[in-house]
């Protein structure tokens, strides 16, 4: 097969020096700027290195929007569809015969509990490698390990040029290649907000359509490329320039975009472009023709705080790096413009590069999969930045309140199978409880609704519509069955019409189509893993909520709290919280709660929320209980000493005043826990009638040092 490379990419001038280097050393990190075509031409050259032997080429990127859309262009260049294909979650385009392999990071690293040594490829690219995703840095971490048991196994590791000389220190001083990008002029414009009629800032979206607007009437002609935090920031801000501009065509870009539209961004059009995306554009995506960037400086980046144990997702300034990246998307056809809505100053005070994200994620999925397949010890791991300890701690600790592990920090059964599945911990925690309760019909499909965003939409101005249709979804104190019944009803239409008539449907009552679709894609997925497993089985009749509810409590344990007053709330750990105003258990206030999870933003809020019983939770989670005792009495009759027992699970009281009996309990701790409790209010004169409770239970005190002499002494 005859392979050409564009001369218009400068990637394809240095074919010969990777090819050399790949020949010479086992990993080779190319540095190549925006636009150098190193993402659609390096998965190419390493087809020559295999000169035409059975073997695959794995190029990973962080994105599943990536990962498609550059698997398309490179089938387009080679022109052999089979010989290329992609994998994403739940969606598996490759065959016997795909000899290159896109896919996200974390399908590589699911890939590592089948294949420890990843024997089923031959060549790995690990694109995008500066973005520092928690996936990219254990896998550079584990194909360190692995090196030495895979001599046969060439990487490639491909970054902007920021940070090379770490990645190459990270494997041996493995040589480096510069790929310099074919850029023209950018001119960079400083642009902050104006100020309103009020002297208030105006906000960042509105700024970016007064600025694109200007652009696109008063500019040279040329292509548009506006960057915001969010999709909702991308949904408002395209409504508005529709408005505003009836001579351009405006195309949101953002992860969750179906990839029909997504392809509208790259067809040639002859009306200016105007795309608004998210950071998905920065590095992962080439958008073509773009000549001017509005940058708005700011993205949406997640944070776990391991201290407190909740994630935030503020938005917030990106790094000096990532404001270049974003003006290294203009200047590509020709000269360009960067129109920054933010001071200079601004600029040059920030921080030059990202936070790497195993530096700002909760670590428990890295470390449940790290001692399911004995990857090595998570402290001592080769992480190009290790986590702080404290990090790690938390992730352990956070495993064994979900029974994944023991207090030896070893996997549990529990926590081996939750190892097999290919989700979060905690949803694997609930699907292994809702089998047990015989629920796990109705759990799969809550499941993984919440592994996407939220179907529901309300656009802006129609914000009361939107309300009204979703009431029919409504369930007096649940969010998770209000899922529940939009998939009944979901399904109830599309057993009776035509898709474009379930488009329609799923309109009139404010629905997402697309992340229908999605959700019903995920849950499929789900069901065919978990049918390969034996002890899994769906249940036909409906469950009950107790069942359901005490399921996703068991995977969500630490998302618990107790009303304390008005709509506060205090949940674990002493944390103050209301429940989000969007939910629909806001003004319905339940005396105990469990929410999917806490986000903090200006305070901390509990989303989809549901009532619970707090009886339910010392089941639970019977090893994270705190037991405390008081009262206690000698009861001559039995013969027993009774005192009140209370029950405390992250500091919540779940059980106030209980009688028990001294002894009567099977777990051991427990027991012990209760006689030196006894014995003290023996010695502390505490109990009435204690010499006779000390005749009488003899064989129960006799390993207690001291207490006859001390007793008679007092008596």
């Amino acid at each position: 097969m005859i392979i050409s490379y564009p001369e218009t990419l400068p990637v394809s001038g240095h074919r010969q020096e990777i090819l050399s280097a790949l020949g010479g050393h086992q990993v080779v990190i190319i540095a190549g700027d925006t636009g150098s075509g190193k993402t659609t031409q390096i998965p190419k050259m390493c087809l020559e290195i295999l000169a035409g032997e059975p073997g695959l080429i794995g190029c990973t990127q962080p994105r599943r929007i990536a990962a498609q859309t550059v698997a398309e262009r490179v089938k387009e260049e080679l022109g052999k569809p089979s010989l290329v294909g992609y994998k994403i979650r739940f969606r598996d385009r490759t065959d016997q015969h795909t000899r290159i392999k896109f896919m996200t990071d974390g399908v590589l690293l699911a890939e590592t509990r089948q294949d420890k040594f990843l024997k089923a490829y031959d060549v790995l690219i690990i694109d995008e490698a500066h973005e520092r995703s928690l996936n990219i840095d254990f896998l550079l971490g584990h194909l360190k390990n692995i090196l030495p048991h895979r001599h046969d196994l060439k990487i490639i590791i491909t970054s902007a040029t920021i940070d090379t000389e770490a990645f190459s220190a990270h494997f041996a001083d493995a040589p480096i290649i510069q790929v310099a990008g074919k850029t023209y002029p950018v001119e960079v414009r400083y642009e902050p907000p104006e100020c309103d009629e009020y002297g208030e800032h105006v906000s960042y979206i509105e700024s970016c359509v007064t600025m694109v607007t200007r652009v696109v009437e008063n500019e040279s002609p040329g292509d548009v490329l506006v960057f915001l935090p969010t999709e909702r920031d991308i949904r408002t801000c395209a409504d508005l320039l529709n408005k505003h501009l009836n001579s351009a065509d405006i195309l949101p870009l953002f992860g969750r975009l179906h990839s029909a539209d997504q392809k509208k961004i790259f067809r040639p059009s002859s009306r200016t472009k105007v795309v608004v995306a998210t950071n998905v554009a920065e590095t992962s995506i080439t958008v073509p023709g773009i000549r001017y960037v509005v940058d708005s400086g700011l993205a949406r980046i997640s944070y776990y705080n391991y201290r407190s144990k909740t994630n935030s997702l503020p938005i917030q300034k990106i790094s000096q790096a990532s404001c270049n990246q974003r003006k290294g998307r203009c200047g590509r056809v020709g000269p360009g413009v960067c129109i920054r809505l933010y001071e200079e100053e601004d600029f040059l005070g920030r921080e030059e590069f990202s936070t790497p994200e195993i530096q700002r994620s909760n670590l428990a999925e890295v470390i449940l999969q790290m001692l399911s397949f004995r990857l090595g010890d998570p402290y001592s791991f080769p992480f190009l930045d290790p986590p702080q300890k404290t990090a790690i701690n938390e992730g352990f600790r956070q495993l064994y309140e979900l029974g994944a592990i023991n207090e030896a920090n070893t996997l549990t059964k529990v926590g081996r199978i939750m190892a097999s599945m290919p989700i979060d911990p905690n949803i694997s925690r609930i699907i292994l409880e809702a089998n047990r309760n015989k629920c796990l019909s109705e759990v799969v499909i809550i499941a993984t609704v919440l592994a996407i965003q939220d179907p529901r939409i309300r656009p802006a101005n129609h914000e009361k519509q939107a309300d009204e249709a979703h009431e029919r979804f409504s369930h007096p104190h649940s969010d998770f069955l209000v899922f529940l019944n939009i998939w009944e009803n979901f399904h109830n239409v599309k057993e009776k019409v035509s898709w474009s008539r379930l488009k329609k449907y799923c309109k009139a009552n404010f629905l997402s189509f697309q992340r229908m679709r999605e959700w019903l894609d995920l849950h499929d997925q789900l069901v065919r893993i978990l049918r390969k497993q034996r002890i899994f089985s769906f249940n036909s009749e409906p469950a009950s909520y107790e069942n359901i509810h005490k399921s996703l409590t068991s995977g969500f344990i630490r998302n618990i709290a107790q009303r304390k007053k008005d709509k506060l709330y205090q949940g674990p750990f002493a944390k103050e919280l209301m429940i989000f105003p969007g939910s629909g258990q806001f003004s319905r206030n339940p005396p105990w709660l469990v929410a999917a999870s806490f986000l903090e933003t200006s305070r901390l809020y509990a989303l989809h929320v549901a009532t619970i019983q707090p009886e339910w939770l010392e089941a639970l989670a019977p090893k994270l209980c705190r037991y405390s005792w008081s009262n206690p009495r000698y009861v001559k009759k039995i013969g027993l000493v009774t005192a009140d027992e209370q029950v405390s699970l992250f500091g919540l009281i779940i059980t106030a005043a209980r009688k028990v009996n001294y002894g009567k309990t099977s777990d051991h701790n427990r027991r012990e826990a209760r006689q030196i409790f006894i014995q003290r209010a023996l010695i502390d004169g505490q109990l009435a009638g204690s010499f006779g409770f000390y005749q009488h239970n003899l064989h129960l005190v006799k390993k207690w040092e001291n207490v006859e002499d001390r007793l008679r002494a007092r008596d």
